[in-house]
């Protein structure tokens, strides 16, 4: 038996999981959408500084220190491997579609269940292991037979769903102690020095119009990532990592409307599935909480 307060802050962090995996499918379409024009590194850049920026006034406003860490080390570490998953994600959405992208990179709420129960301690229940293989079941018809997973994009998918996994169980671990800001503005720093020093020489300007929807972009992207992280610092990482699969819904929209890349049945069964999947788990959450 699941103790209520337990379940009550399951069920919220389920929802803000849920309200920031959207919230990046809006973000990741608009970086997508330019990346052709500007390339991986320049859009890495612009997406992280518009991101940096609100977080840097909102700090200063508040009087907080974000660098003030307890543990400067696991924060350095976690930046390091959220730092090269962003590249990863940002490779794969430049040679891939982005339903590929989202069905083969958000297959990393498979990984986090392991990692959460090994790393962690986290006792697994039998709903959330449920929502998670109902999920999943649901990305496997999705990913569709033949849509040739070594290619490329995929491939580079796959490594950032593996990084991704690994990182969300640490920011479960350092949400204990940490500020949700702190967690955030190192990864931050050392994404904006990352991206100015591989690809500066090659970055071009941009024009006003595009700088615009890129920094809303951005922006956006900063609000999901709080809504993830604030969601795992009031829940546990196994208990969401169903939630993740929830992007298919929005990215197989926003690709229609803007790559106008009608959904195959495939991906209209496997939408079903998650759909089915994380409305199981709500209700029997909300039932059980009542």
């Amino acid at each position: 038996m699941i103790p209520k307060h337990v379940l009550s802050a399951r069920k919220s962090g389920y929802l803000f999981i849920i309200l920031g995996v959207c919230l990046y499918a809006f973000s990741d379409t608009i970086m997508k959408y330019f990346m052709p024009i500007y390339g991986v590194n320049q859009i890495t850049f612009i997406r992280t500084i518009s991101r940096f920026l609100p977080l840097l006034l909102f700090a200063i406003y508040k009087g907080i220190n974000p660098l003030k860490s307890n543990k400067v080390g696991e924060n350095i570490f976690r930046s390091v491997l959220a730092s090269v998953a962003t590249y990863m994600y940002m490779l794969a959405y430049r040679y891939a579609s982005m339903i590929d992208v989202v069905v083969v990179g958000y297959s990393s709420a498979i990984f986090v269940i392991p990692l959460s129960v090994l790393i962690l301690k986290e006792k697994l229940y039998a709903i959330d292991a449920w929502a998670v293989i109902i999920g999943f079941l649901g990305v496997l018809v999705a990913f569709r037979p033949g849509l040739g997973i070594f290619q490329l994009g995929t491939m580079f998918a796959l490594m950032a769903a593996i990084m991704s996994a690994l990182n969300q169980v640490i920011i479960r671990k350092l949400s204990s102690t940490e500020n949700e800001l702190t967690i955030i503005f190192y990864h931050h720093i050392l994404l904006i020095l990352i991206s100015l020093t591989v690809g500066f020489r090659g970055f071009s300007p941009v024009i006003l119009e595009h700088a615009v929807i890129l920094f809303i972009g951005g922006f956006i992207g900063v609000l999901a990532q709080y809504s993830i992280i604030h969601a795992l610092s009031i829940s546990t990482s196994s208990s969401l990592a169903s939630g993740t699969y929830t992007m298919l819904i929005p990215i197989t929209i926003l690709d229609y409307v803007v790559y106008n890349k009608i959904p195959d049945v495939f991906i209209i069964v496997g939408l079903s599935l998650i759909i089915i999947g994380s409305s199981l788990i709500l209700k029997k959450r909300s039932e059980k909480i009542e």
